[in-house]
């Protein structure tokens, strides 16, 4: 058998014991030596140790045999060499330094709802949509002024007949598993996305909508007709091809500032914690936040409770007073609109209808049922108007209805009046509520059949210009406005509440709610001193 030794190739063979005592010999030697040379560096050190405890044991007796005058002078003594060091700190160090972000720390947040989808091609609720923000990212994005820029996409072209979007992918972008990005991720994106059988909200924005990828970093979109408010469907968050899209939202993989870390499940196995973690691989502007960890309240009130309890940095949808807390808002792209079904013979009458939007007394008292889906806002607002028109002589009836019974008699149009909650996302398109095509089996609710109108909403439509588009728009809501078929009730604002130990935070903007996070790369809660 070969020896031990040779594994480290040394030595040739056996030992015998007269070497075996010459290496025990050599061990012990060291270990004298060792013990001698610790024994004479505690000797040196003693000395010292006993000094300093004799000191400290003769400063802390200083009370006891000074007067009051001498205590007195010793404090202002003491004062005056602290104030000296602060003062030399100061000019050595804090004026010759500045503090700057530093990566570091854990931002907890609360959102309202339920988190089901980690996969932007399904998500539905808000809750799903901000968590996703962070994780993925679209072929563009809305910067914090709100206005739409390029995002995976370096840059974009429309073509003269506002019939092709043409967008130059970027070359710096990796999946969070380390695969490259490629127009593949584009068109298996797009794809899914049409495919009617997983029910993704976006269906109906890209269902006519033809794809072609001439290259890794071109992506082509193909509009039947000229649509100026489709840059807004690029927006959606990308996913990747060489995943299958079904276990995306189990174990998401994006291209955001933020990669997915884990997910915490409570009763009924309904999420109740998200955690990310920064992406060190994001192309963009790394935030300087390490970790965010969402936690999912059922309800107002487990919000409220949660944030209360001190351990969160904020509160999203919720404003919640208080000295260490600051309070966001902004107006979002929602709205109630008290909608007149104009084929009703109560509100045929425009006069009628004026009436109630010019809140006129009427005598005999008018009367009609107010169609309203059960839900805590949508009923508030509907008594808050019950209220406001009881002393004119108008009489509201609320017909509170489940979701499923509200979206029966809307679509059989079998209602005196609705209020309807509007969101028209970052374009006001109005033409899905209020084009005359609309009537039978879309969302033309109220029944306007407007020759000009229709004009407006088809101009407003083909124009790439937002300019033009806003001023068609305008243009519209005036007829809207002149045939009284609406009364819109004022935007829906978004509340946040954040600490006041989250910092850079400047202003908060946006249409949706998950758009106060727009900025999130800016905010931090560490620091750290550098030379200038």
């Amino acid at each position: 058998m070969a020896n031990i030794s040779d594994f480290w190739g040394k030595g040739e063979g056996k030992k015998g014991p007269a070497n075996e005592k010459k290496v025990g010999k050599a061990v012990f030697s060291v270990f004298k030596k060792i013990s001698i040379i610790a024994g004479s560096i505690w000797q040196k050190i003693l000395p010292g140790l006993y000094f300093i405890s004799k000191f400290f044991r003769r400063i802390f007796r200083l009370p006891r045999v000074l007067n009051r005058i001498d205590k007195i002078a010793l404090v202002i003594l003491l004062v005056i060499l602290a104030g000296l060091l602060g003062y030399k700190f100061n000019r050595d160090v804090l004026s010759k330094t500045k503090k700057i972000p530093a990566v570091g720390g854990t931002y907890e947040e609360i959102l309202i709802g339920e988190a089901k989808y980690l996969n932007p091609v399904l998500a539905k609720t808000d809750t799903d949509r901000t968590i996703n923000h962070l994780i993925y990212s679209g072929l563009t994005k809305i910067d914090q002024n709100g206005a739409i820029q390029p995002d995976l996409a370096e840059s974009y072209e429309i073509s003269p007949d506002g019939k092709s979007y043409t967008f130059h992918l970027r070359s710096d972008v990796s999946w969070q598993d380390g695969m490259p990005f490629s127009s593949a991720d584009v068109i298996a994106t797009i794809l899914s996305i049409k495919d009617s059988s997983i029910k993704s909200p976006y269906f109906e924005a890209w269902k006519d909508i033809e794809v072609e990828t001439p290259d890794e970093k071109t992506a082509i979109f193909h509009l039947a007709n000229p649509y100026g408010p489709f840059i807004f469907n690029t927006l959606v968050g990308i996913i990747p091809a060489h995943l299958d899209s079904g276990s995306i939202s189990a174990s998401p993989i994006g291209t955001g500032p933020y990669k997915f870390t884990k997910v915490s499940s409570g009763k009924n196995n309904s999420i109740n914690e998200v955690v990310i973690e920064r992406s060190e691989s994001y192309f963009g502007q790394k935030p300087y936040i390490k970790t965010v960890k969402f936690k999912i309240a059922k309800d107002e009130n487990e919000a409220k409770s949660l944030f209360r309890s001190g351990s969160v940095d904020a509160l999203s949808g919720l404003s919640v007073e208080g000295d260490d807390n600051v309070n966001y808002l902004y107006p979002t792209s929602r709205q109630f609109g008290l909608v007149f079904n104009l084929k009703n013979e109560k509100f045929a009458d425009i006069a009628n209808r004026n009436k109630i939007k010019n809140k006129e007394k009427s005598d005999p008292k008018f009367t009609f049922s107010l169609l309203v889906l059960d839900k805590p806002l949508s009923v508030s607002a509907a008594e808050s108007l019950v209220k406001e028109y009881k002393d004119l002589g108008i009489e509201i009836g609320i017909n509170k209805k489940s979701a499923i019974e509200y979206q029966d008699l809307l679509q059989k149009r079998t209602f005196e009046a609705v209020l309807y909650g509007f969101d028209t996302g970052y374009d006001r398109d109005p033409y899905p509520f209020w084009h005359s095509s609309q009537i039978e089996k879309g969302n033309n609710f109220a029944g306007l059949s407007n020759k000009n109108a229709d004009i407006l909403l088809e101009d407003a439509r083909m124009a790439t210009d937002s300019t033009l588009r806003n001023q068609k728009y305008d243009q519209f809501f005036a007829i809207l406005n002149e045939q009284s078929v609406v009364i819109f009730l004022p935007a829906e604002n978004f509340k946040v509440t954040i600490r006041h130990k989250v910092q850079n935070i400047s202003t908060i903007k946006g249409y949706e709610p998950w758009d106060h996070l727009n900025g999130f790369s800016d905010w931090y809660l560490k620091t750290k001193r550098v030379k200038p």
